[in-house]
């Protein structure tokens, strides 16, 4: 079953890449046009991501899965935009909670435990973020909104998998903080700025993993 599940978070990235993104719009004079990111060598970046990360969903109870499915699923094409472009469309982050929303709904049935902490956790981590980015002005307002859906579906484990999931998630920022900093430095041509998503979106992945949460 898990195979099969894995296999629709590969699907669901590919629509959202072909069929979603192109018809995606914002209201930003610097934006780019999404649709002109979508090529044969993006979608099979795309394909192979969403395929690696779908790993987790052995790492985590099939409960969950209502959950993880969307966030892999609508995260891949959403953190790949944010690779390329530094942009974390509104929409696709839309969508992902909205698919999270309802998944919330046979996660109850469930494990009601695990859906009352995917609630806490993402408003917490919304809360958090939103002060963060108050305060920080490296911090982009998409991150704030991804933040929501990476604390729901931590926030399903637990309080530790929770704390476990932002800490990777920035501590992985940092690190490509600190990478991109030395490579731009080396040409004044280069971009400062760098997308944090990925790296906060990588944080619940990371997390599941046994020997790091202390499972």
């Amino acid at each position: 079953m898990t195979w099969f599940t894995a296999l629709a978070v590969v699907a669901m990235s590919l629509a959202v890449w072909l069929v979603a993104l192109p018809r995606v719009r914002v209201a930003d004079p610097d934006a780019p046009r999404f649709g002109a990111l979508v090529s044969r060598r993006s979608t099979m970046w795309v394909g192979a991501t969403a395929a690696a990360v779908s790993g987790v969903l052995w790492l985590v109870p099939a409960a969950h899965h209502w959950l993880w499915v969307p966030y892999l699923a609508v995260g891949v094409p959403l953190v790949a935009v944010d690779v390329l472009t530094t942009f974390l469309p509104k929409q696709l982050n839309h969508l992902g909670g909205l698919l999270m929303l309802a998944g919330l709904v046979p996660l109850g049935l469930a494990d009601w435990r695990a859906a009352a902490g995917a609630v806490v956790g993402g408003a917490a981590a919304l809360a958090f973020f939103y002060l963060a980015w108050r305060v920080a002005a490296t911090l982009g307002f998409g991150d704030v909104r991804l933040a929501a859906l990476i604390g729901a579906v931590a926030g399903q484990s637990g309080v530790g998998a929770w704390t476990s999931a932002l800490l990777a998630g920035t501590l992985l920022g940092a690190l490509h903080g600190i990478a991109h900093a030395l490579w731009a430095r080396r040409s004044a041509g280069r971009p400062k700025h760098f997308p944090f998503g990925p790296a906060l979106w990588l944080g619940p992945v990371v997390a599941a993993v046994p020997h790091l949460n202390g499972g």
